[in-house]
């Protein structure tokens, strides 16, 4: 007697011996992507609440209103929360500091801090990925080009790259 229980069916047999037809294994497979399809995106579905809930605690902002920045496809790329006295820009999947619109932001900070005392910047950052940017200090004479420096970033950020396309024909 085999030890196992499947011995001597050979491969492409079921229990009573009979063959899987190739139509049958195609509708099997079939089904199978389909349930796998529907479980992915259900976890990718509970991936994006995970991360809006895990940035909006971090940054401290529950109960804080935002605008929200979204890629063309509906992710939730970033939110601008507005304080009293502070503008916070919370990325939810964190963004390479390297990124030529990060640069730029941060340059833009940077100019800004210089020109009006009071206002200052921290950006919290891992692994050379940026997170959340603070600026605290916001007065009514700076808080629209602050805001405007932040929301750009994230306005351009959260759109797909363009390339440019050379001449056609």
């Amino acid at each position: 007697m085999s030890p196992l229980p499947d011995a001597g069916r050979g491969p492409g047999r079921r229990g009573g011996g009979e063959r899987l037809g190739l139509d049958e294994l195609r509708e099997l497979l079939a089904k199978e992507i389909e349930e796998l399809e529907r479980r992915l995106q259900l976890y990718r579905s509970l991936l994006e609440a995970l991360e809006e809930c895990s940035a909006a605690r971090a940054a401290g902002l529950a109960g804080g209103r935002g605008t929200e920045y979204r890629s063309p496809d509906g992710r939730l790329v970033a939110r601008l929360v507005e304080g009293n006295d502070t503008l916070t820009l919370v990325f939810y999947t964190p963004v390479p500091e390297s990124h030529p619109y990060v640069k730029y932001m941060l340059t833009a900070l940077e100019r800004l801090q210089e020109e009006y005392e009071g206002l200052e910047y921290s950006v919290d950052s891992d692994d050379g990925y940026v997170k959340t940017v603070t600026v605290m200090g916001v007065d009514k004479d700076s808080r629209d080009e602050v805001k405007a420096v932040l929301e750009f970033a994230a306005k351009k950020i959260a759109s797909p790259r363009r390339r440019l396309r050379g001449p056609q024909g």
